[in-house]
Order: C-alpha cells, then structure tokens, then sequence
C-alpha cells in the first residue's frame, strides 16, 4: 500500500455505508464511513460507472478514512466478482434536477414554506433505471445519453406528453424538447425497452395530438412496453404562483379519453395481443365508470402513475380475503358482542370504491370499517388522491367526525400520504402530532389489500385477548 493525495469532487456521495462480510473490500481493511475516492486512477463517474469497472480481473482501489488518510491498493480477483461495497449515496453522484418549466408543474404549483427537498425537480435518467422514476430526456446530452445507454438497461421510463415537437416545446417551455423521438428509437435499437407517461391537459395534447403521440410511439414496435394518460393536477396556488389558467378534467371530457383508449386497446389486443395503451384510475372516477378488472391491466406497467391502483388493490383484497377463509388457523371476526370501529383515510376520488371494496373485509372481521373521505384543503379540492394529504386536513376530518360519532378504536392510516420511511406528512406534521391532537389510536398500514388486511388481523388478534380478558366470547 502506498499514500497519496487525490482531489475528488464530493467525497461524500462516495461514503461507504456497508462491506459485506467476507467480502474483497472486507479484506482489504475497507470500513464504513470511509470514502472511495477512484478506481485505476480515475474519480467514478456515479453507481454506473462503478458497477462496470468493479467487475474486471485487476484494479487499483483508493479509498479516504474518515482522519483524512489516503490509501490506494491493487486487486486481482476473477471477473465478475464485486468488490462487496454499499454507499450512503445510492447514486454515488448529486442528482440532476429538470431546467424544464412545464405547464403542468406539480412542484412549481406549490405554496412556499414547504420543507426544501420538496422543491427539487429530479429529472435524471439514471433514476429512472435504478428506481423507476419517469424523465423528460431533455436534461441530459447526447454524450451522457449514450453513455446510459451503453450499459443496455431496461426498462427506461419516459414523460412523453406529446410527440409533435411543437407542442411538446411549448408544454415545456424549452425549444429543445422535441427530438423526442429520435431519442426514443435510438434507445430502442440498442434493445432498451421504454414505458410511455403522458400527462394530459384539456386543449393542449389531448384530442388529435393525442392520437399522433399513440401513433408515433407504437412506432417502437416491441421496445414499447406501455403507455399510459394521467390528468394534470391542478392545486389552488396556480393564480398565486402566476402560473397559467389550465381546466381539469370534467366528466365529458374524461369519457372522451376513455373512448380513445378503448378504442386503441381493442385494436392492440387483435395486433399485438395486450392492450398496451392504458388511463389512470382518475379517468374512470371523473367519467363515472366502473375501474376494469385486474386482467385489463397486463400485469399493471405503470402502478406507480395510479394506473390501475385500484383494481390491483381490489384484487389483492379479494384475494386475501380468500386466502383466509381457506386457512384453519385464521380466527374469523373478533367478538360478535362487541365489534370494532375504525375510520380508515382516503382522499374524495378513491371513498366511494373503497367503501364498496371494504364490505367483504367487514364481514370477514365482523367489525366496522368506515371510510373518511378527507377534503384536500391545503393543495385545494382539485386534488383528490389520498398520497397528497396532509396531516392538517385530516387532522380536521378526524376532529369533525369524532365531534359526530364519537371515538373510534383506531384510525387506518395508508402510508402513501407519509415520506417514504418515516411517519412525516406533506405539512411536516408527524403521526405522533396527529395522534395526540386528535386523542386517536393512529395506525399506518402498508398501501397495498394485503397491508390492510394484515394490520386488521393484528387489530383482530388484539381485539380477541382483551374480549377473552373480559370474559367476552370469540
């Protein structure tokens, strides 16, 4: 081993969180919190880079102890075999943030004195491999582009919201924004399969222009793995943050893109043999159509868009509910002579189906599962889904209905209206400030028909030791 000084740009995206036991960086003395500074000489580039050039024969690793020390050593092991090491930073690298002004911004509808992070706009290609996120292809050069595209990942995830370049630049705001498709066949020549977002705004890319950007894209052929419309969202902030007039979608209207992407899935189910071409959940609510069933969604390609979240929850709920009735050791229903209450949250779009889903749940639990539709008043009641709620409005909700019906055994809390891992609201309210202002049990539950189910089967559980305890019958 030999000392030397190296200089490196953000040594702490580069922090060591993990070595894997009995790995080559474990054997090489390698800890956590020491910082990996490059690799043959070179600083990594990001998680790419690094993963790639970990895996030859013989490579030199220098590394940075948290004193300050620099060490550098050679490797030779087989091809293939990875080093062992995990970072802080899973990108190894800052993220690239959009230089876009999109008409329908979500993040630029915001009020101000939010909390920071929720203000940067992530439109970095590599996210889009490692986590799913959907990008513009606009914030990245040709260079780089290639690059990503080099190491043949897949699936790419892409916001596409119209192919005519006019329109698209215009949505955008950035005149460079209509090579779109250009970039599109490029990846799918080099066998990278793409998923398709369209956010779609009244008077703007729906209609024709819509018709062209379906046509265009199925010109991919079979590196299109799916295409899906969502509705802009529209908040209260728009005229405050000098934003221009956009109209949602009313019932007319949303019938008008339902019949469009019927009309194209028929024909892609006789061409291709899947459907291909899909609307969120939101277009069935404002239409006022029942959401298809799970088997119109091939296996469900853009769940995070809200594209068919609620017919996988429904048949994930049926599906539970089958699976228990099958098993000998499921103890059905708590005490007939005393079942339980609970208020479970949705915003106003999901309520009315969530009510009709739930009935089977109350009859297996014999208790009384009531859903409080919570009226966004932060963001405005244009927005409706349960993720965007925060704690003060449900805080009201739940005042104003114990004011009514007194308390019950617990509130059921989806954890989509949560930071991802923490019990944090959009407003930085906590679960723990919700509960103890509102004097009420509050339990988060995975979002997902087998999360609720087993979060009532704790309740359940729970429920049948105090009636055991006082002397109840289960």
């Amino acid at each position: 081993m030999r000392n030397k000084v190296l200089t490196i740009r953000n040594p702490e995206n580069r922090k060591i969180s993990a070595v894997a036991p009995l790995s080559i960086a474990f054997g090489l003395g390698i800890q956590p919190g020491d910082v990996l500074l490059s690799i043959d000489g070179s600083e990594v580039l990001d998680v790419f880079d690094f993963r790639i050039r970990e895996l030859t024969e013989s490579l030199s690793i220098r590394f940075m102890r948290p004193d300050g020390t620099e060490t550098e050593t050679s490797v030779k092991k087989d091809a293939d075999e990875e080093l062992g090491l995990s970072f802080e930073n899973p990108l190894l690298d800052d993220g690239h943030s959009c230089s876009n002004k999109c008409v329908f911004c979500f993040i630029d509808q915001l009020p101000k004195g939010m909390r920071q992070s929720l203000y940067f706009k992530d439109d970095d290609l590599r996210l889009s491999f490692l986590t799913g996120n959907y990008v513009t292809l606009t914030n990245v050069d040709d260079k780089e582009y290639e690059r990503l595209l080099s190491y043949h990942l897949s699936p790419m995830n892409v916001s596409v919201h119209a192919t005519d370049p006019a329109v698209r630049s215009r949505m955008m705001n950035n005149r460079f924004a209509g090579n779109l498709m250009d970039r599109l066949k490029l990846a799918v020549s080099m066998r990278i399969t793409v998923n398709c977002q369209i956010v779609l705004c009244p008077g703007i890319n729906d209609g024709s222009v819509l018709e062209q950007t379906i046509t265009d894209l199925l010109e991919l052929g079979e590196g299109l793995c799916s295409i899906a419309v969502v509705p802009v969202g529209l908040t209260r902030f728009r005229e405050m943050n000098e934003l221009p007039d956009l109209k949602p979608f009313d019932r007319e209207s949303a019938q008008a893109v339902l019949d469009l992407v019927d009309k194209y899935q028929k024909t892609l189910l006789k061409t291709r043999g899947e459907r291909l071409f899909f609307a969120a959940d939101e277009f069935y609510i404002r239409a006022d159509r029942p959401i298809p069933p799970a088997k119109n969604y091939d296996g469900f390609p853009q769940l995070e868009n809200g594209v068919g979240l609620l017919s996988a929850r429904r048949d994930e709920i049926q599906k539970g509910i089958s699976n228990r009735k099958r098993r000998k050791d499921f103890a059905f229903g708590t005490s007939k002579n005393s079942p339980q209450k609970y208020w479970l949250i949705s915003g106003t779009d999901a309520a009315p189906f969530c009510r009709e889903v739930l009935k089977g749940v109350e009859t297996l639990y014999n208790d009384n599962i009531e859903v409080l539709a919570v009226t966004n008043r932060f963001f405005g009641d244009k927005v409706t889904v349960t993720g965007l709620l925060t704690g003060g409005d449900i805080l009201g909700a739940l005042l104003t209905q114990a004011g009514i019906q007194g308390k019950p055994d617990a509130v059921l809390l989806p954890d989509v209206a949560l930071k991802s891992g923490e019990t944090v609201f959009l407003d930085d309210m906590t679960v723990e400030i919700l509960a103890d202002r509102s004097g009420l049990r509050i339990i988060p539950y995975a979002s997902t028909g087998e999360g609720l189910l087993n979060t009532l089967d704790f309740l359940c559980a729970e429920a049948q030791k105090i009636d055991y305890l006082r002397g109840g019958c289960s």
